[in-house]
């Protein structure tokens, strides 16, 4: 009976070393998927990140316009202000590949007239990343003050920023 089970130790460890390789190709898989997920986190996060820094600039463009246009004479009523406001260059920011993608940055503008007595911008910029791509919408709220005015004051009152999310 001893001759039969000599060779049971090699299939014993055969079946061993079979299930050890199956965990462990397996794991290798598992590990191949979350690197996966985790590049496209960074990917989307990223992404937010990009539009919200093209959001960002654009504003400041327009706050620094905004201060100019308060400034130049030819600009005498509410509408002309607006109308100049609205020439104001929008300038996609550019960026350096990410994680070896194109970035790309679409900034849009319009304009919502009289909301509640002020006028009401909309910018949205949306940032692509390869197939990703995330919008962030900001309203901005522009009330006209008459720099003939004698109480006129340039403050953080005449442009502000009354909503910033995420569009979908």
């Amino acid at each position: 009976m001893r001759f039969r089970s000599k060779g049971s130790a090699i299939i014993i460890v055969l079946l061993v070393l079979l299930v050890l390789s199956v965990l462990g190709i397996t794991l290798l898989s598992m590990d191949q998927v979350h690197s996966k997920i985790l590049s496209a986190d960074k990917l989307y996060q990223a992404a937010y990140y990009f539009a919200e820094a093209g959001l960002t600039q654009q504003i400041e463009i327009f706050c620094n316009t905004m201060e100019s246009l308060y400034k130049d004479p030819s600009v005498i009523s509410r509408q002309s202000f607006l109308a100049k406001l609205l020439e104001t260059p929008i300038k996609s920011p550019e960026f350096q590949d990410y994680l070896g993608r194109k970035v790309k940055i679409n900034i849009i503008c319009s304009i919502n007239s009289n909301v509640s007595g002020k006028d009401e911008l909309i910018l949205v910029s949306t940032c692509s990343i390869g197939d990703i791509k995330r919008s962030i919408k900001a309203t901005i709220h522009v009330l006209w003050r008459d720099p003939q005015d004698p109480d006129y004051k340039l403050d953080n009152s005449s442009f502000s920023i009354a909503e910033w999310a995420e569009t979908r």
